[in-house]
């Protein structure tokens, strides 16, 4: 077999091997190779190109809640496909997966969703959720085109570092790496695909993201904190807690960084909070809202029932409240 093309008899045929007294094989043509270089650089390039996954594609086993705890470690090789964008900090790589889709034809700025903590203890040990080890790469990229699909508009779902397909240490989360890395992936995907500005919504410890992004970024419609840990050394101490939960004290807490976001705050920020939040309390979320409006930023503070035994889960509701503003505002 030469560059993937079998050998045929010496009958009017080439042969991949010419023997001495074998009848002469003649060559392949010209534009055969032509072609078949072309079509290996484009499946070459295809492969370190970024751009939405493929569904069919993707993995239809659970992740793991093993990998979710001990964290993930990038190999050399990895870098920007589809689903994935490589971005580093002090030096030091990560691959963050994305999943989403864009409607054909939509030039409207994307809706971007970070999720929750994926692990929590449990009998004094740290341990992968019960979604998580039940949620698939498949399931996550099907619900990423429902809904972009339902509402005509790019939809992201970006992982946070150490889960979902990305590389990293979940347990390093809420630390400063965590939002550098979350940022420049923003930034890489917003060059990327062409966008002018960026929608957010995180819920729980995503909402801890967005409110650490609208710190730092100037590019930000909506931005939309669903049962967000917001005020983190407070949560610690109304816990008895003498760190965080993930057992470091030097976590960004965007209480202490509400000033920054006057420089920029966003064309709208929703706040969602159920008043019986039993893991994020609705004293933490709203000690975050009345400090932004101290410094001057309009909040839009919604109290509602969440679903879930700890009365947490505002996940979708988020997401609705984002894209139903978008419907409404008439700049996208």
């Amino acid at each position: 077999m030469l560059l993937g093309v079998p050998a045929r008899s010496p009958h009017g045929a080439f042969s991949a091997i010419h023997l001495p007294g074998a009848v002469k094989a003649p060559r392949a043509p010209l534009q055969f190779f032509r072609s078949y270089l072309t079509s290996r650089r484009i499946s070459i390039a295809n492969c370190c190109v970024i751009r939405f996954p493929v569904l069919a594609n993707l993995p239809t086993t659970p992740f793991s809640g093993t990998d979710v705890v001990q964290g993930i470690e990038p190999s050399s090789s990895d870098g920007d496909g589809p689903g994935r964008v490589r971005v580093e900090v002090d030096g030091k790589p990560d691959v963050l997966a994305f999943y989403g889709a864009a409607p054909e034809g939509a030039s409207a700025d994307p809706l971007i969703f970070l999720r929750g903590d994926a692990v929590e203890k449990r009998d004094n040990a740290v341990v992968a959720n019960e979604w998580y080890v039940a949620t698939t790469a498949y399931d996550v990229q099907a619900v990423a085109e429902q809904l972009s699909a339902s509402f005509v508009r790019p939809y992201i779902r970006l992982a946070r570092p150490g889960i979902l397909g990305s590389s990293g240490h979940h347990l390093d989360r809420r630390r400063p790496r965590e939002i550098a890395l979350v940022d420049m992936a923003l930034t890489r995907l917003k060059a990327h695909f062409g966008w002018r500005r960026l929608n957010l919504v995180g819920q729980s410890g995503g909402g801890h993201l967005v409110a650490a992004l609208i710190a730092r970024r100037a590019d930000i419609g909506c931005a939309v904190i669903s049962s967000g840990n917001t005020a983190v050394a407070l949560r610690n101490r109304e816990n008895g807690w003498t760190a965080d939960i993930t057992g470091h004290a030097d976590f960004f807490d965007p209480i202490d960084h509400v000033a920054e976001v006057t420089r920029h705050p966003p064309e709208k920020i929703i706040v969602l909070t159920d008043p019986h939040d039993q893991r994020v309390s609705a004293s933490v979320q709203t000690a975050y809202v009345e400090a932004l409006r101290r410094v001057g930023v309009a909040v839009d503070h919604r109290f509602l029932p969440a679903s879930g035994k700890l009365r947490h889960d505002l996940q979708l509701p988020g997401i609705l409240a984002a894209f139903t503003w978008l419907a409404n505002d008439r700049q996208t």
